[in-house]
């Protein structure tokens, strides 16, 4: 038979005083002297107490939960955003709940509604490929869950979000190329559909708009599915075999363009320099290093973790109306070994 779980009145009783006391020397309440709450604590210990989370939940309408959902989980940047996500969590005394939307936004707004139905006290978003309206996402802030977008956020002001400027991220990296001597330069872009593509293009462009270049002298490739790049890159290529220089949008670009060039035996960067945006450790696992503009996935998802927990537990009352607000996070360039002189 099952030991008989201790509750805080078995606690009061081994104390000698009210259960009520206990309940707040639990709490780590100031109205309870140091020397009653550590006794108590050492009680709590000895019966091997448990909070019952449920009960307290009840109470408190809080969970001590926030839920995150994301579109896919790749071998980059998602899983060091998660650890980031996790270990603020968990300083703060929260809880993460992970869901994955495949990319499909029927499977987005149902993870959306069953996160309110677990009582998730508040919800990171990266918004899935086939997410273009965000009215599920403003009529569940409307109705009081706190919500914070990541990563992908759909290029939306209306709603709060962290993420980082990926625009003047990709300009950076075309006028590093520029500096460089190189005026033939491609980019290497994801689903043209994506605001992240859309904003690291724009970014792009602007770069070489403002050397006096278009997109006619640096032309760009875009590619609706990674797998993609094999055949197109190599076409990309050969319609283009003045290109001195590539851009690439992304770590799982970067990645998948080093190894074809690889297997067409172009050397990097002797024959053709590259440049990502990246989270800084898939460029060390490739010969040579890339350069690239550094955002750290851990830094996103730990600063999503606290903002957003930080603004349930101070959560905005009359007195103190002031809402969720979202933030952009600086990238930093790193000079490696992909990029040469010309």
């Amino acid at each position: 038979m099952a030991a008989k779980r201790a509750t805080i009145k078995d606690i009061a009783r081994e104390a000698g005083v009210s259960p009520a006391t206990v309940s707040r020397a639990l709490s780590d309440h100031s109205s309870i002297s140091k020397a009653t709450r550590l006794k108590i604590a050492e009680i709590a210990r000895q019966l091997n107490y448990r909070p019952n989370l449920q009960a307290k939940s009840l109470r408190t309408h809080a969970t001590k939960t926030i839920a995150l959902i994301l579109p896919e989980i790749n071998s980059f940047f998602v899983p060091e955003m998660m650890y980031g996500i996790n270990t603020a969590a968990a300083e703060l005394g929260f809880s993460v709940m992970m869901f994955q939307s495949d990319n499909q936004l029927a499977r987005e707004k149902e993870l959306l509604w069953y996160a309110t139905e677990l009582s998730a006290d508040g919800i990171l978003l990266s918004l899935s490929e086939e997410t273009e309206s965000l009215e599920h996402v403003q009529q569940l802030r409307d109705s009081g869950t706190p919500l914070l977008l990541i990563d992908k956020t759909g290029g939306t002001t209306d709603i709060p979000s962290l993420t980082i400027d990926g625009a003047a991220a990709a300009a950076d990296a075309v006028r590093h190329l520029l500096d460089k001597g190189h005026r033939q330069i491609g980019g290497v872009f994801g689903h043209p559909a994506l605001s992240i593509t859309q904003n690291r293009r724009s970014g792009y462009l602007r770069a070489l708009d403002a050397a006096g270049l278009s997109e006619t002298d640096c032309p760009t490739l875009e590619v609706s599915q990674i797998l993609e790049i094999s055949t197109n890159l190599h076409r990309f290529l050969n319609d283009y075999p003045g290109l001195t220089a590539l851009f690439l949008m992304s770590d799982e670009l970067m990645v998948h363009t080093h190894h074809e060039l690889s297997a067409l035996g172009i050397r990097i960067p002797e024959q053709l320099s590259l440049i990502a945006i990246s989270d800084g450790i898939a460029p060390y696992y490739l010969h040579p290093n890339i350069t690239h503009l550094h955002h750290s996935g851990y830094g996103m998802g730990y600063e999503a973790a606290r903002m957003l927990i930080t603004h349930i537990t101070q959560r905005p009352t009359p007195a103190n109306p002031a809402p969720l607000q979202g933030a952009i996070l600086p990238t930093k360039r790193c000079e490696l070994h992909s990029v040469r002189q010309i």
